[in-house]
Formats: C-alpha cells, structure tokens, sequence
C-alpha cells in the first residue's frame, strides 16, 4: 500500500473504527438482553422453590428453564462473537494505521476484516435463534393462562 498522505492512512483507518462503534451498541443491546434473561432465571428458580406454587406452575416453569438456558447460551455466545469481532475491527485499524511504517503487514487487514464481518454475522443468527427461543417461552407463558 503506498501511502503519499498519512491523512490517507487515517481516512483509511475509520472504517473500522466506524465497525468498532457499531458493534459496540449491539454488544449493548446482547448485553441488555443477557442480563433480562439471567433476572427471569433466577425469578423463575425462586419462584419454582417457593412451597406456596403449585405443581401446575411449577410443571410450566419445568418447560420453560431449557428455554431459557438455551437462550442464556446463545446470548453469551453471541456477546462473544461480537467482542471477537470488535478486537479483529480494532487490530484492523492499528495494522491500516502502522502501514505508514512497515507495507507487508497491510495483507492482514482484509483477513481481519472478514473475520470480523463473519463474527457479527454469526452473532445476529444466535441472537436470532436466541428471538425465537424467546418467543417458545412466551408462548408458554400464555398457554399455561389457557389451561
């Protein structure tokens, strides 16, 4: 990469930083997400030891806590993948950044890059999939008034 403007090189280096902060509000809304999960477990789990819930309740909170662990999982992953993929963003700044210095080490940063776009991909289908988990437990929630 020949660089005749270091201002080039900074231009060159926001798109990342641009994907950094993008990733950083959906690790935000995971993180949010992760936390409302974890507070429904442990309200579930008090609510299922209480002696004063009935075997009908319990036998739906039964249903539910697979749900829920799966959807506990798949938030933790996806938080996961999206710190992976801020780290590939960042290291793809520095490396667009240090280019000024040293050419040869310019070929990581498209390896980076995609690395990083997987990661937020793979990240949106677990909160996806995590939605509809979501979903199974509401719609358990509601049978259960049904009954």
């Amino acid at each position: 990469m020949q660089v005749d403007n270091p201002l080039q090189v900074i231009a060159t280096a926001v798109t990342p930083v641009v994907l950094v902060s993008a990733t950083a509000i959906l690790i935000s809304g995971v993180n949010s997400r992760h936390i409302a999960i974890a507070d429904r477990i442990r309200s579930l789990t008090a609510e299922y030891r209480n002696t004063a819930t009935t075997p009908a309740r319990r036998a739906s909170i039964d249903r539910q806590l697979p749900a829920f662990q799966l959807r506990i999982q798949l938030a933790s992953w996806s938080i996961r993948g999206l710190y992976m993929a801020s780290a590939c963003f960042i290291t793809m700044a520095l490396i667009i950044s240090a280019t000024l210095w040293r050419e040869m080490i310019a070929v990581a940063t498209v390896p980076l890059f995609v690395a990083g776009i997987l990661l937020l991909l793979i990240s949106i289908v677990l909160e996806l999939w995590e939605l509809q988990e979501a979903n199974k437990t509401l719609f358990d929630e509601i049978s259960a008034l049904d009954r």
